[in-house]
């Protein structure tokens, strides 16, 4: 809990913290940590088709939970789907928190980024939020994941075991068009499999909707899939197949290269 207190530390110093609550465990205990430090603080939640009803959920709860004032900021803004895009959302996201968080009389804006975020070769969201100036509390006090998720559950957060998610837009593979339909087919897709692995993503390519779950899982999948594909279809997939490398975090990058300068 030494980190945890290194947290509280930080923030006492911040004095007064607006925070991007995205309804994960990383912004969360952040918020939670602000509560415990006894400071001013305000959540602030984008809600756009970008991001899944369940995170909105997820982060009034967590708000109402610690009993922290809870602002959502609405959003229609739709980025082109290049190599990117994460980085110019990032950026409006943080705008807008920012111009929220002014209005509130917040100066300082808090995320959920970790020592693992910070390290991670791709993250161009890291680095639009850091060129916004958002404050990453948990890095500088040294959290990893796991650190997160230890503490968290120590501070009696029950958002404590919940998986890591991104936006709707990174199912979606790079230079096809980004629309509110294809977001929601994407977002049903993954609600319809719901339990059935710990890790669940739907990928589109075009037509076709890649599944990834964790690799112990794929024999659930089999034997849901007259029922999986029969949904998928009703959905608007034309095809639906199983990943055979399993559940991989940002496996989209993969072909990256194809769209970035020089990218044949």
């Amino acid at each position: 809990m030494d980190k945890y207190f290194r947290l509280l530390e930080l923030l006492r110093k911040a004095g007064k913290v607006a925070i991007s609550l995205s309804g994960g465990k990383d912004s969360g205990l952040v918020a939670k940590a602000a509560i415990d430090a006894g400071i001013k603080a305000v959540a602030i939640t984008i809600s756009s088709p970008l991001f899944s009803r369940r995170e909105l959920k997820s982060a009034e709860s967590i708000a109402k939970e610690i009993g922290m004032k809870h602002i959502v900021v609405k959003s229609k803004y739709m980025p082109e789907n290049d190599i990117n895009r994460c980085y110019r959302c990032k950026k409006n996201m943080a705008r807008l928190i920012k111009e929220a968080a002014e209005k509130e009389g917040f100066k300082i804006i808090a995320d959920g980024v970790t020592v693992d975020d910070m390290n991670d070769i791709f993250r161009p969201g890291v680095r639009a939020a850091s060129e916004e100036g958002i404050w990453h509390p948990l890095a500088d006090a040294g959290f990893t994941a796991r650190d997160v998720a230890n503490a968290a559950r120590a501070a009696g957060l029950s958002a404590w075991n919940k998986p890591s998610n991104s936006c709707l837009a990174s199912r979606i593979s790079y230079g096809e068009e980004i629309t509110i339909k294809k977001l929601h087919m994407v977002e049903n897709a993954e609600e319809f499999l719901g339990g059935i692995s710990k890790r669940v993503r739907v990928r589109m390519h075009g037509k076709i909707a890649r599944i990834e779950v964790l690799p112990e899982d794929f024999e659930k999948v089999i034997d849901r899939k007259d029922e999986i594909t029969k949904k998928f279809r009703e959905l608007g997939f034309a095809y639906t197949t199983l990943d055979l490398s399993g559940y991989r975090s940002g496996s989209m990058n993969d072909t990256a290269w194809q769209f970035s300068e020089g990218g044949g």
